[in-house]
């Protein structure tokens, strides 16, 4: 965000020098020189100092490309003010997918471990049930592999949870260390969005289609700029020159004051082919920024199409998952109620845990998924901004 923020001071500045090159250009020249004659032939000339000084104002009268590079300067501010709103923009979605990714990480390590606890508590009986003669070899390796394979996917979530730590330290320069969760009791709004008004919203306020058609403006009148390059210049131009020699040169002691007022043409007239090359070269940039755009806004429609669908299909599927939850939650009750009375192992209370806390995760994950996608589809409505983000933090707790 500090670059492109650097990058919409670069360019004002850069308005800054197009504008300053219409505004008169002042220069003073100063010289003092002391020269030693070793040698002089057919008349006297002695050592002797000279100074000189000339003021030089020149001011542009006629700079027909002057206005085009004036245009091709505010575009580009325009640009860079659209591509600094566009980036906060992607910051608060890359914020929220960051954190929800840490989210699911960790609720992978906690269902991780609950299945390690019941392939370990497997194992052990199976060792038991082998020294009985009651399960053969071949039964008591499957527990072995099992309880390996389950050590294994609890590894590899906790290596990838610190992996996401890691993102987050790079994205923010903060470790992390507590994560919440989501409320999976809070009723999530679900939002709807029609494809046709929502891509006709776009087309009008999405930043990259904004600076897509701000390109075109620039390499427009860019390509009008060097067409009027072709065009002569007139610059009005004042000089004032003093020189003081001291006697010993060829014509004595002197002093010369002179001032002179004139108005300078210059006529472009042969540079190689340089300036029509420059007028080819700007007008296929030009063209491909048509290009770029009508292409851009081809894929945004796709783009939206697709979203809009995979927010639909997410908002079924928080409907099964909460159900399936439910359902899970209920059976855990039952098992665990039955174990108390005999009916149930420890296992099976286990497995009927493992259950509710998969379908629990799954339920965050599939909503965390709605929510993500639901910010994508603010910033297409022009709707995304911070309140979005602290409303979503409303839904997560400890």
């Amino acid at each position: 965000l500090k670059i492109i923020s650097n990058n919409n001071q670069i360019a004002e500045e850069q308005y800054n020098q197009t504008s300053s090159t219409i505004f008169p250009d002042i220069s003073l020249t100063a010289n003092s020189k002391k020269i030693d004659i070793e040698k002089a032939i057919g008349y006297t000339i002695k050592d002797y100092t000279t100074e000189t000084a000339s003021l030089t104002i020149t001011q542009p009268i006629f700079r027909l490309y002057f206005f085009d590079e004036l245009n091709k300067a505010e575009s580009q501010i325009k640009k860079s003010n659209v591509n600094l709103s566009g980036q906060k923009k992607d910051l608060l979605i890359k914020s929220a997918e960051l954190y929800f990714s840490l989210i699911n990480l960790k609720n992978n390590v906690s269902v991780s471990k609950i299945k390690q606890k019941i392939m370990s508590k497997k194992f052990k009986n199976a060792i038991t049930l082998f020294a009985s003669g009651l399960i053969t070899d071949i039964e008591l390796s499957n527990h072995e592999n099992n309880l390996n394979l389950a050590n294994i996917e609890m590894e590899i979530a906790e290596d990838q949870l610190a992996l996401s730590k890691q993102d987050i330290y790079i994205f923010t320069g903060r470790e992390i260390f507590d994560i919440q969760n989501l409320n999976t009791e809070v009723n999530i709004p679900l939002n709807i969005y029609e494809k046709e008004s929502l891509f006709l919203q776009a087309i009008k306020t999405e930043e990259n289609i904004k600076m897509a058609e701000y390109d075109i403006e620039i390499t427009e009148s860019e390509m009008k700029s060097n067409r009027s390059k072709h065009y002569p210049t007139i610059d009005l131009v004042a000089s004032y020159d003093y020189t003081d020699s001291s006697s010993g040169g060829r014509f004595g002691s002197n002093t010369t004051e002179s001032s002179t007022l004139g108005v300078s043409l210059n006529i472009p007239i042969y540079q190689g082919g340089y300036q029509s090359s420059k007028v080819n070269e700007s007008r296929y940039v030009f063209e491909n920024a048509k290009i770029n755009f009508d292409q851009l806004k081809r894929n945004m429609q796709k783009d939206i199409t697709d979203t809009v669908n995979q927010h639909d299909l997410l908002k079924k599927l928080i409907v099964v998952k909460k159900d399936y939850y439910k359902n899970s939650n209920d059976n855990y009750l039952t098992v665990k109620k039955g174990f108390m009375l005999g009916a149930y192992s420890d296992i099976q209370v286990q497995e009927a845990e493992y259950q509710l806390v998969q379908s629990k995760n799954e339920l965050i994950k599939v909503t965390l998924d709605y929510l993500l996608i639901d910010l994508r589809l603010k910033k297409y409505s022009s709707e995304l901004n911070v309140k979005n983000i602290e409303s979503i933090n409303q839904l997560l707790v400890w």
